[in-house]
């Protein structure tokens, strides 16, 4: 009985070495970016839904820096007239944290590469992390969701921005400059401009076009979830739960093929 207990262990042992080798060369492989247009849409779909909820409660974008900047520049001028004194500080720090948020993702992307199946989960279950924590604020009524000029929801605004910055870096590591996932503008441009927008078969222009529905849908969802729950907490739950199912999907995706 000791001599069999003997002979199988080693064999047993390294059996589990080579599956824990399997898996870690799994979690390590780059995926095949053919696919990822279909999570990079849903992201889409996650910014008009938390942008336009969050404009709704604190009058501030998350992803669409754009507006922001607007607002940013235009309250140096005290305008628009009669909007509340607080509003730079929100589009400011808005701003900075989506900076802050593809800062860091970007200097991940260049150390460890985001396209790797395990940076790929742990990028996007943090920033489902960051929806979760807004989301716990909110709820335990530690930030306002009902006064846009008080202090306290600049804690909460670097969370849902700077997971918005993180991605849009990691969208862009994937090498879909068509699907940013945070911005239509140049994309409205792009779409219109491509001398083969007409063609049968354009799959960058199908993209386009997917993603200005998915925002769309994504925003009008947000705004009628405000609207008949009148909590801007379920849009953060959606959205982080949205978030979670991405991050576990990569693990589904196949890998690169061998060049």
């Amino acid at each position: 009985m000791h001599d069999t207990e003997t002979e199988t262990a080693p064999l047993l042992g390294s059996k589990g070495q080579a599956s824990r080798k399997g898996i870690r060369r799994y979690l390590i492989e780059r995926v095949d970016g053919h696919y990822a247009p279909l999570p990079l849409l849903l992201c889409c779909f996650l910014t008009g839904l938390i942008d336009a909820a969050s404009y709704n409660t604190w009058m501030v974008f998350m992803s669409m820096q754009t507006g922001n900047t607007i607002f940013l520049a235009l309250s140096t001028a005290k305008l628009p007239v009669g909007s509340d004194s607080l509003k730079w500080a929100r589009s400011g720090v808005s701003i900075l944290s989506m900076m802050l948020g593809s800062f860091i993702a970007g200097r991940v992307n260049a150390a460890v590469g985001l396209t790797r199946r395990s940076s790929l989960v742990a990028s996007f279950l943090l920033q489902a992390l960051c929806i979760c924590i807004t989301a716990v604020l909110v709820q335990t009524d530690a930030v306002t969701d009902t006064n846009p000029t008080d202090k306290i929801v600049l804690v909460a605004i670097p969370f849902l921005a700077a997971q918005s910055g993180a991605q849009i870096a990691t969208a862009k590591s994937l090498g879909f400059s068509e699907l940013p996932t945070t911005v239509l503008t140049s994309t409205y441009n792009d779409l219109v401009s491509d001398i083969n927008l007409l063609a049968g078969d354009n799959s960058t222009r199908d993209r386009r076009v997917a993603s200005f529905v998915m925002m769309m849908l994504g925003a009008i969802a947000g705004a009628w979830l405000i609207k008949g729950t009148e909590a801007f907490t379920t849009v953060l739950w959606l959205g982080a739960a949205i978030k979670v199912l991405l991050a576990f999907s990569w693990l589904l995706f196949p890998a690169e093929p061998e060049k």
